[in-house]
């Protein structure tokens, strides 16, 4: 949704948009899904679990996402994503301060094109201060490959609300290269973003906006990101998608199950 994790983002979503927000909520999370990416030809079936039990602010996740080929122009575009989560905070009349890292083991092969494969992993900050929230997060540190694993530098302002959560997030390349901020290989690369969430229980709406220059070899893309979803107590359905509105319309669609163990109904 827009690269809209970085400051708002909580359990098994922060741990790919930004770890520091596991420990935003105190809940247990196990959600299972699938997503697809038109414009790459694959999809990706994904299971990811989130314990954010501890008083003390300290969350631990795991996520394994297997991504697979499926139309002609991709035959054996395959791949392995698992990620392993730490996270710490600490909550005080100012505020919160919330510390996080991920552990990410990526092997990925891209048919034609080399294979890819070793250790990465993020690291993220988050501040808050009453209903807001200030993100930062260094994702790939060690940049495997400059388009399914560069390193980026992720920034993002959110709001919580009761009924509404919102957030505007931007990110830039953080390569090796002569260019910098991004890697030489691709030249600079940008991504902003603006996302709104409408509802906390029962029927949510989402919709977002994201500015797409993350390959700059490749056309500027504009997406459009819709998602609806049902959540109760203890469960909820997602599905989202998202549309290419300006250049040649690729969709990006995706379906989650999620399931929640609350341990401290007050938590915020």
């Amino acid at each position: 949704m827009a690269d809209a994790q970085v400051a708002a983002g909580a359990g098994a979503g922060a741990l790919y948009g930004n770890p520091a927000g596991m420990s935003q909520v105190q809940h247990g999370v196990i959600e299972a899904g699938f997503a697809r990416a038109g414009h790459a030809a694959s999809g990706a079936p994904f299971v990811s679990y989130v314990d954010s039990t501890s008083a003390w602010g300290l969350a631990a996740g795991v996520g394994y996402a297997k991504e697979m080929g499926w139309t002609a122009s991709a035959p054996v575009r395959d791949g392995h994503d698992l990620r392993l989560g730490l996270s710490v905070g600490g909550q005080s009349d100012a505020g919160k301060l919330l510390l996080g890292g991920t552990a990410r083991y990526l092997a990925a092969n891209r048919g034609s094109e080399a294979a890819v494969s070793g250790w990465t992993g993020d690291i993220g900050a988050i501040v808050g201060m009453q209903v807001f929230r200030i993100g930062a997060v260094l994702r790939n540190v060690a940049q495997l490959d400059a388009r399914i694993a560069p390193r980026r530098v992720g920034l993002a302002v959110g709001f919580i609300g009761q009924q509404l959560v919102g957030e505007a997030g931007a990110s830039l390349g953080a390569g090796n290269g002569e260019s910098l901020p991004a890697d030489s290989a691709t030249g600079p690369s940008y991504r902003a973003g603006l996302t709104f969430q409408f509802g906390q229980e029962g029927l949510q709406l989402r919709t977002g906006y994201q500015f797409d220059q993350i390959v700059a070899n490749l056309p500027t893309r504009h997406w459009v990101c819709g998602g609806l979803a049902w959540r109760t107590p203890k469960m909820g359905f997602d599905l989202s998608m998202a549309v290419d509105a300006v250049g040649n319309h690729s969709t990006m669609i995706a379906a989650s199950l999620t399931f929640l163990v609350p341990y401290d109904a007050e938590s915020p």
